[in-house]
Parts: C-alpha cells; sequence; structure tokens
C-alpha cells in the first residue's frame, strides 16, 4: 500500500527532472511505501520523455500528468488529486533527494500521527554546483535562521521540502492557483487554522539543483514583492 506520494510540479527542467527521479528511485525507504507523481506544467522539452522512460521500472511508480501551461500550484494541486498516499511530500523538480529523505519524512509521521503535523526536510546548494553568494542569500539563510529548534507554525512551510497529510489538505484547502510566489506560506496561513505544526527534520535532507544567476536572484525577488 502507498504510504506517501511526492509531488513533483516541473516546467521545462528535463535534465534536472531525470536526477531528480532518479535520486526518488535510488531511496532507502521500502519502494512500494511510496510513489512519484510527475505534474508537467506544459513543458516544451523532453520532460514526458524523461519522466516516462521511468514508469516502467517497477517501485516506487512513477506517474506521469501533463497540463497546458497554468503554473505550478494548478500542476501540483493536479498531483495532490491523482495521488494515492496518505502523505503528501511536496518538493521541487530540483530537489535532489538524498537517499534516506523519503525514509526520514515516513519516520517523522509515525512519531506524530496527528494529522495537523507536517514534516520540514532540509534542503541545501548542492555540493557539486559552483559557489555563489546569491544561492546561499536564496535559500540556505532562511533554514539558518531556524537554528536549532525542532518545531515551528506555519511560516516554516517550505514546498522544497515539506509533507504533510492528505486529511489536512482536505480540510484546510489546495494551492491558491492565482499567485505564482510564496503559495507555500498562503496555503501553510489558511492550513493554521486548522491546527498546523510543522516539525524539523534536517536529516531528511535534500539538494537544491540549480545555479542561480544575478538576474534570476532579482527576479525571484520581484516575484516575491508582487506575491507578498
Amino acid at each position: 500500500m502507498t504510504t506517501l506520494s511526492v509531488i513533483v510540479p516541473t516546467y521545462n527542467r528535463a535534465r534536472t527532472l531525470a536526477k531528480c527521479i532518479a535520486a526518488l528511485r535510488a531511496q532507502s525507504a521500502p519502494p512500494d511505501a511510496f510513489e512519484i507523481v510527475v505534474s508537467d506544467d506544459g513543458s516544451r522539452d523532453d520532460t514526458q520523455a524523461v519522466a516516462q522512460s521511468f514508469a516502467h521500472l517497477g517501485a516506487p511508480h512513477v506517474r506521469y500528468l501533463h497540463q497546458e501551461n497554468a503554473g505550478a500550484n494548478r500542476a501540483r494541486n493536479r498531483a495532490i488529486s491523482a495521488a494515492s498516499g496518505a502523505i503528501m511530500l511536496l518538493i521541487n523538480d530540483d530537489t535532489i533527494a538524498t537517499p534516506g529523505m523519503v525514509a526520514e519524512h515516513l519516520a517523522a509521521h509515525d512519531c506524530f500521527p496527528d494529522d495537523r503535523v507536517a514534516v520540514l526536510g532540509r534542503v541545501t546548494v548542492a555540493p557539486d554546483l559552483p559557489h555563489s553568494r546569491l544561492a546561499a542569500l536564496h535559500l540556505d539563510r532562511a533554514y539558518r535562521l531556524l537554528g536549532d529548534r525542532r518545531e515551528f507554525d506555519w511560516r516554516a512551510f517550505f514546498t522544497c521540502n515539506v509533507s504533510v497529510k492528505r486529511s489536512l489538505l482536505e480540510r484546510g484547502g489546495h494551492f491558491e492557483e492565482r499567485i505564482r510566489y510564496h503559495e507555500d506560506l498562503e496555503l501553510a496561513e489558511r492550513l493554521s487554522h486548522h491546527g498546523l505544526r510543522v516539525v524539523y527534520r534536517p536529516e531528511a535532507l535534500g539538494y537544491h539543483d540549480h545555479f542561480l544567476t544575478e538576474d534570476e536572484f532579482f527576479s525571484i525577488a520581484a516575484r516575491e514583492a508582487r506575491a507578498l
């Protein structure tokens, strides 16, 4: 029985997606305990071929969904609706899981069966990328601010590596499709009214496999401002 569904929205990142899926298929967790749902937001590259190349390889099963370009939030919502797991592990297509990442999420949910508890894993810059101070400002700074604490409120609900029980999403709603950034915090604030707690498990580690250029950094800042 599938316990957990890994939700992977993607757009025009076929090469990185291949690494993402390969890392998920190399997990220490039992292969039949989770599935991988790739939701393609209208990619024009080889994304479909990449995703479907894993489909015949057995558990963990890879499912591929496609939609016309409408944003990552709609892609996430379609994947959540199609998923079979009781737990949704939300990551990005450039989150490369370390071998124990899924197992750590599963273990944390075993420790906290209350459906109001979500589990935040850690993400840091992929070690094989060239050094960039911008990458650390974009990602690692947010995790450093968490310090040594292990439980947080809704503001620590980061969809680059967070798992949440389906039943809580059914009560609190899915992603708001009209916004294109900080959708995780908007969803988390709504879930907080249904008792959301965020437990931090840094051992559930993923690597951000995306070299951030200066133009991309400032583009993110502009999108962040509009979303806020």
